[in-house]
C-alpha cells in the first residue's frame, strides 16, 4: 500500500491510502506502484489517478512537483480538485472566457496565460465529465 497525500497551498485536498496513483509529469504520466524507487518530479497540467481497491478517484491538478519515498507519495500542488468538487458549469464559463481572451491577446505573454488558462478549463471539464459518466452507468 502506498501513503498518498495531496496538498496544495490552501489545504490538505487529500490524505488516503492508495494501491496506485498516475501523475502528470512534465516528461509524461508517471505510474506510482509500492515498492517504486525514490522519485522527485515536476507536475504539469493533468488528471492524478488514484487506484484503491476497487475504486478511483480523479483530480485535476496544475503544476508542483511529486515526492516519493519509501512508499510515500506526497504531491504538492498549485491546484487539485477532486472530480466530484469540480462544478462543470463554471469550468464551461472558464473555458468559452479562455477561448475570447486567446483571440483578443495583444502580446505573446498574454497570450501564454490565456493558453494556461483554457488546458485548465478543458482538464476541469474532462475530469468532471468522467464523474457524470460513472453517475449514470
Amino acid at each position: 500500500m502506498l501513503e498518498l497525500e495531496v496538498v496544495t497551498p490552501e489545504k490538505l485536498a487529500f490524505s488516503e491510502q492508495a494501491d496506485s496513483v498516475v501523475l502528470p509529469a512534465v516528461e509524461g504520466e508517471i505510474g506510482i506502484l509500492p515498492g517504486h524507487a525514490p522519485l522527485l518530479a515536476q507536475l504539469t497540467v493533468g488528471e492524478l489517478r488514484v487506484q484503491r481497491g476497487g475504486t478511483s478517484e480523479r483530480f485535476a491538478v496544475s503544476g508542483g512537483f511529486v515526492e516519493v519515498l519509501e512508499n510515500k507519495v506526497k504531491v504538492f500542488a498549485e491546484t487539485a480538485e477532486m472530480e466530484k468538487e469540480i462544478n462543470a458549469e463554471r469550468a464551461r464559463l472558464a473555458l468559452e472566457r479562455a477561448q475570447k481572451e486567446i483571440k483578443a491577446a495583444a502580446s505573446p505573454v498574454d497570450l501564454a496565460v490565456a493558453q494556461a488558462a483554457l488546458r485548465r478549463a478543458l482538464l476541469r471539464l474532462r475530469v468532471s465529465e468522467g464523474q457524470a459518466k460513472r453517475r449514470t452507468q
